[in-house]
């Protein structure tokens, strides 16, 4: 190996371990809630589902941020890159944040048409998820444990650590590395493909902005949309509530599209201005060559499948299996 696929191998092999670990974690998550369960038994309905809810919520963000922390203690000979936490946000995060928005709804509609041939959302509607918002403090519940939490810490590790850790090796590689863990981690046959597309618009927008706020923003506004679409579906007659869902996805398509259209003219202004600067063909050799540590694409792809990425895989994939076969079979 050279110096810079050495390197390479022993961030992949960090990574790796920390996948292993956020398994772990989320096995050990259902565990506890279950266990959980013979002590909500005995409190009353409304108390049961807060306890659970918010212990669960508790958990999700736990399984996210150790393995945060474990990774920095992994012994490694390669040096972890820090986190990007300023908050200083860009000029055009808002912008940023539409048009990532809007990809993300544009993706849902396309993967849902895709599953449903599967008949895979009958399944994870009624077996998976069994979501009820009926009363107004599950809705709060329901916008902790979608929204809020997994804004945060879904952020910080695929992006704010794997991302971050991975682009030194080259911007494609970083961002569809962290978006293919990224979907695995759902570990969901009818969530795979969306989060990974999802997680290739997210890793563009960080390696854009370099923040990791800008992916917060977006990645909450998603999920809160996602909240929003089914207390409509719950709390409203079906003509209207389909009314009122195509009015907000059509809305959330023309502000994306308006979104993309400034930031395509922000991109040529800034390219103009330096070109008049005589910096243009720097920063486009600097774009081309983003890597402090230059491996062939066969190279990188080899050294990420470790033995321990491997097994992370091959757990994660046959969980989605035997969801998949569960919905055709009760389907």
């Amino acid at each position: 190996m050279t110096s810079a696929e050495q390197r390479y191998h022993g961030m992949t092999l960090r990574i790796a371990c920390t996948m292993l670990i956020f398994y772990g974690l989320m096995t050990a998550q259902s565990v506890v809630l279950v266990l959980a369960s013979f002590f909500t038994a005995s409190l009353n309905a409304v108390a049961a589902e807060v306890v659970t809810e918010v212990l669960s919520a508790v958990l999700y963000a736990a399984i996210f941020m150790l393995p945060i922390f474990f990774f920095k203690k992994l012994p490694s000979k390669t040096p972890a890159e820090p986190m990007r936490l300023s908050l200083t946000l860009p000029k055009n995060a808002l912008f940023y944040v539409v048009f990532g928005v809007a990809a993300n709804s544009a993706l849902a509609y396309l993967n849902a048409q895709f599953v449903s041939i599967f008949h895979y959302s009958e399944f994870s509607e009624e077996v998976l998820w069994q979501t009820d918002i009926t009363s107004n403090y599950q809705l709060v519940l329901l916008f902790l444990s979608l929204a809020v939490v997994p804004a945060f810490v879904e952020e910080f590790l695929f992006r704010g650590l794997i991302l971050e850790n991975l682009l030194p090796y080259g911007r494609t590689t970083a961002i569809f590395a962290s978006a293919f863990l990224f979907g695995l981690m759902h570990q969901n046959a009818e969530q795979f493909l969306y989060a990974t597309l999802s997680g290739v618009v997210l890793g563009w927008i960080y390696v854009r902005t370099r923040s990791i706020w800008v992916c917060v923003l977006m990645h909450f506004f998603n999920n809160f949309q996602s909240v929003l679409q089914t207390a409509v579906i719950e709390r409203l007659p079906e003509a209207t509530a389909n009314v009122v869902l195509y009015c907000m996805e059509g809305g959330i398509l023309l502000l994306g599209i308006l979104a993309g259209v400034m930031l395509f003219r922000s991109d040529k202004s800034r390219q103009r201005e330096m070109r008049a600067a005589g910096a243009f063909e720097r920063e486009l050799t600097k774009d081309a060559e983003y890597t402090d540590y230059p491996i062939s694409l066969s190279r990188r792809i080899k050294l990420f499948f470790n033995v321990p990425m491997i097994v992370f895989v091959v757990l994660c994939v046959v969980n989605m299996i035997s969801l998949l076969l569960m919905a055709l079979l009760l389907f």
